[in-house]
């Protein structure tokens, strides 16, 4: 008996000298990014996507045009 009520007050013991733990949790979504902690919140709005100017050129002997996102143009020489 005296060895389970030992037991019992080591355990109550240790949850009374443990802390609270802070923990930080982010998140990185499509539109906001932000963080949650135990003092408050901070999101972040993301600016909007803009798509690299990908457009290629070429001047060959037969052929000159461009390529593109949108498609292809190109035109004969001969």
């Amino acid at each position: 008996m005296k060895r389970l009520a030992f037991a019992i007050v080591i355990v109550i013991g240790g949850f009374a000298v443990t802390q609270q733990a802070h923990a930080v949790t982010c998140a990185n979504g499509v539109y906001r990014a932000g963080c949650a902690g135990p003092n408050g919140a901070a999101v972040v709005r993301k600016s909007p996507y803009k798509a690299p100017n990908t457009v290629h050129c070429a001047n060959g002997v037969y052929r000159a045009g461009c390529v593109g996102p949108n498609g292809a143009a190109a035109v004969r020489k001969y």
